[in-house]
Parts: C-alpha cells; structure tokens; sequence
C-alpha cells in the first residue's frame, strides 16, 4: 500500500494505522492478521505494529509516538496534536500550563524514551516523575521508563523513616568555620 501524506495507510477505506511519518506517500508492505496490523518498510523493517480494528465505523488507530518526530518540529501543533490527546489528564493539563520552552522538551522526552522503553511506560514515567517531582526531568523519566520496561516494580518505603531533623540542622547552621583561613 501507499502510505498517505502524513504516513497513515487506511484499510478498509475507514481504519487508519501509522506507518510513520518519514514514510509519507511511500509504499509500505502491510501484514493483516487476526488481532494485529503490523506495518513494514520496503526493505522489510518493521516500522510500527497496531491492535486491529474491526466494524463499519471509522476507527484511527495511530501510534502517538509515531507524532512526536513532527511535534518535536513544530511545538506550536501542540494544542491540536494526537500526542497531547494521548496523554493522561494531569500530565496534559500540566504540559499546556509551562512555558514553550518545557513544552517543547516534553516530545523530545517523550521520543527518546519511547524508543527504548515504549510509549505506555514512557507516558507512565513522566506521569510518575512529574507527581512525584513536580517536574519531569529526562533522566528521571528514562531510568523509571526502562525500570517499568524491564518489569521492575518501584521501591517500597517503609512508612517509619528516618528522622533526618540533625542532618538538617548541622548542615545548614553557621558554625562559623569559613574553610582556608590564614
């Protein structure tokens, strides 16, 4: 199949699938299988796997991240892209709050992530990082990203922490020690 402007092959003339962008009026070979619609290159690499949609109506079956490459390119889509409209609610919400600068890191973020980790736990992660923070710094995200990749479940604390009230107090006196004296 041909792929269409923005990288999408529609099947069925109503269920659109992503074939990435870079792939825009390309051909692409598409695999139909019973619970998948997997979408490859010429060469034969895979570029994206979907769930497959069934019926009559229309259906838009999109990978956000297959988005990102082009929000990275053009921050000022953000209010009207797939990737904000994929996003959970506080994290969304969060995102059209900052300024254009923190906007503008957050698909850079969000697709370096993806790439190693998927786009689920890389949306999870920021999500995570950011209630967790109040912001949603990339090494963060990417090492809690991998963790959720790998299965790793998070660190449980015991509700008993630490008193740390002394450490507090010694390193933020003035003892009046002024290092180097002459």
């Amino acid at each position: 199949m041909k792929a269409g402007r923005y990288g999408v092959v529609t099947l069925e003339g109503r269920h659109r699938y992503s074939a990435d962008r870079a792939n825009a009026g390309r051909e692409v070979v598409v695999g139909l299988r019973a619970l998948e619609v997997e979408v490859l290159d010429s060469s034969g690499k895979r570029l994206a796997t979907h769930p497959r949609t069934y019926g009559q109506a229309s259906t838009n079956g999109e990978d956000p991240s297959m988005r990102l490459a082009p929000l990275r390119d053009k921050p000022a889509s953000w209010p009207n892209s797939r990737v904000r409209d994929a996003l959970p609610d506080p994290l969304r919400e969060w995102l059209d709050r900052r300024d254009g600068q923190t906007r503008d890191e957050a698909p850079r973020t969000l697709k370096r992530v993806d790439g190693e980790s998927g786009w689920a736990n890389a949306a999870e992660a920021v999500l995570s990082i950011l209630e967790s923070t109040g912001g949603a710094d990339r090494a963060g995200v990417a090492l809690l990203a991998a963790g959720l990749a790998e299965g790793v479940a998070g660190i449980e604390y015991d509700d008993d922490r630490p008193d740390l009230s002394e450490y507090d107090i010694a390193f933020t006196a003035d003892v009046g020690v002024r290092g180097g004296g002459r």
